[in-house]
């Protein structure tokens, strides 16, 4: 079936593709999530240290300030991911995994393969994109 000018696969996957896709899934959810609490325990340490009273260390606060905020933006973005994965995980459970949001089309399997959390097909992910630009 051509969709948009793509090629279009069958809808459905057997339950050995979604037990492929689920666990690939959970082993990112697991990754985010680790990284995450990592970034946490790496800023409370930070917070909680004693910066002392010197010129150097008002230098060195300003650094570690910096630090903390680089690190506390990842966290942020990867919680964004997180989110995502465990929508696409409820998705899977939910019998939807792999249909586009945006036209209900199958989402063609190399592109679950390559991003597995993906939403929308390419075709409506590039309009999206589009629509997002154009209002910048």
């Amino acid at each position: 079936m051509l969709y948009g000018g793509y090629l279009w696969e069958a809808p459905l996957m057997n339950k050995r593709e979604l037990a492929k896709f689920e666990k690939l899934l959970l082993a990112e959810h697991e990754r985010l999530g680790g990284h995450i609490r990592s970034i946490e325990e790496a800023s409370r340490y930070e917070s909680g240290r004693d910066k002392g009273g010197d010129l150097s260390s008002y230098a060195d606060a300003g650094t570690d300030s910096f630090d903390l905020e680089t690190s506390l933006n990842i966290a942020s973005g990867e919680s964004h991911w997180l989110n995502e994965v465990t929508d696409a995980l409820k998705r899977l459970r939910e019998g939807r995994f792999g249909t586009c949001e945006g036209c209900e089309q199958p989402i063609p399997k190399k592109r679950l393969e390559a991003f597995p959390s993906a939403r929308y097909c390419i075709a409506c992910q590039e309009e999206l994109e589009k629509n997002r630009t154009a209002f910048r």
